[in-house]
């Protein structure tokens, strides 16, 4: 019985199918068709990420420089704001502030919804102040600089320009990128697998070795070395448009209760005559709450009924430019209306919150970014180095059949 049920098996699916050699091919042909149909989309993506990485430093290369210690005070973000408010009196809604000190030296003041982009995705004008002199250097909408241009293209392709709608299928286009990467990277760590256990080999460039074994060595060795922080990149990019498929598993090892980057909803109780209370003394407020906290920026209320929202950071936090210490206070009464804090996050919840700094580096700081920096070349070098390869086994296998050709003439 045993051994015609064997027999069966074997009929319906061949044993070898599942040959060594068999499955290598089968995992090689998938590694190639990745390539040469998402390929260069890596690349796009790769080169954008490593300038993505540093998008508040390049906006700022060519500014004037900022004064030396002849003003060691700045501005108040009250007067900076004032100064913004002036500029641009059309503007009555609700404005961001990013503080200098981290990747940046110009207090960054943001307006996110202009009427000039409402139609688009993304397309918040962004307006950089010397925050000694309190003087507006520039000012530009998202995707109108090439150094934003280069995000757009690295978050949806640009769609994002053409509208709202068409710019959410192409950021879950771009995210979707994720799993084919994913994938590009398992099966060519899959063929990199020494056989025979030879993993110096493995993971050296013969320098002085013919073309194509350059090419082979340099191919397997960028993607071996790059194949770790290209799984995470990959899986951190489809998570940003498919965290709806993501959280049930999150939350199947521990429980996901809020999602911390959206707006709680809260609202301002409007008082007979009361003014609104001052960006100095919101900070003051927040101070209490997280009083060893780094202010690292903040929103003005949005309208009548908006509230102030108070950006810190505390000292074991992953990100640094955008804090997850957060504390929303009424504009009128000044009373903390919520507090988000990073360290009452459940484990789940950490893990979600940890995806953007996984997918710039940012958790590791300045040389973490340098080194996600690097790796954004990695997909030029692999699909360069692949191509080249592929090329030269074609040139090879044409030649053989040449040649087998006059052979039989």
């Amino acid at each position: 019985m045993l051994e015609a049920s064997t027999h069966l098996f074997n009929i319906v699916w061949p044993s070898h199918l599942f040959s060594r050699k068999n499955f290598r091919k089968l995992w090689l042909n998938l590694h190639l068709i990745l390539a040469l149909t998402v390929g260069f989309e890596f690349v796009i993506l790769g080169l954008t990420g490593s300038c993505n990485v540093f998008y508040y430093e390049l906006n700022e290369l060519f500014l004037p420089p900022l004064p030396a210690a002849s003003q060691p005070q700045p501005r108040s973000l009250d007067s900076i704001m004032q100064t913004v408010k002036a500029s641009h009196p059309q503007r009555t809604g609700g404005w961001s502030m990013v503080l200098p000190g981290y990747q940046s030296d110009y207090v960054w003041v943001k307006y996110p919804k202009p009427e000039e982009t409402k139609d688009e995705l993304y397309g918040p004008l962004e307006i950089l102040v010397d925050p000694y002199s309190g003087t507006i250097v520039a000012e530009h909408f998202w995707g109108r600089t090439v150094i934003s241009l280069v995000y757009e293209v690295h978050a949806a392709l640009v769609t994002g320009k053409i509208s709202a709608e068409i710019g959410k299928i192409g950021f879950k286009v771009v995210c979707f990128f994720g799993v084919f990467l994913f994938v590009s990277c398992l099966s060519g760590l899959y063929l990199w697998w020494p056989r025979g256990g030879k993993f110096k080999q493995a993971l050296t460039v013969k320098l002085h070795s013919s073309p194509q074994r350059f090419y082979f060595d340099l191919h397997k060795t960028i993607g071996f070395y790059s194949s770790l922080l290209l799984l995470v990149i990959a899986f951190t990019g489809f998570a940003f448009g498919y965290k709806d498929a993501i959280k049930p598993l999150v939350n199947y090892f521990s429980a996901v209760k809020a999602d911390h980057l959206k707006n709680p909803g809260l609202k301002s109780t409007a008082l007979d005559l009361s003014p609104a209370i001052s960006i100095a003394q919101a900070i003051v407020i927040a101070d209490q709450v997280f009083p060893h906290a780094e202010l690292r920026g903040l929103d003005t209320p949005d309208g009548k009924e908006g509230v102030y929202m108070v950006a810190k950071r505390q000292a074991d936090e992953a990100y640094r430019q955008s804090p997850r210490s957060k504390v929303w206070i009424d504009q009128y009464s000044g009373k903390v209306l919520a507090v988000q804090d990073p360290r009452r996050f459940t484990a789940g919840e950490t893990f979600l919150n940890l995806l953007w700094s996984l997918h710039d580096g940012e958790f590791l700081g300045f040389p973490g970014r340098v080194l996600w920096f690097t790796v954004g070349f990695a997909p030029l070098a692999l699909y360069i180095t692949g191509i080249l390869r592929w090329l030269q086994k074609r040139r090879a296998a044409a030649m053989k059949l040449a040649k087998q050709a006059s052979t039989c003439n």
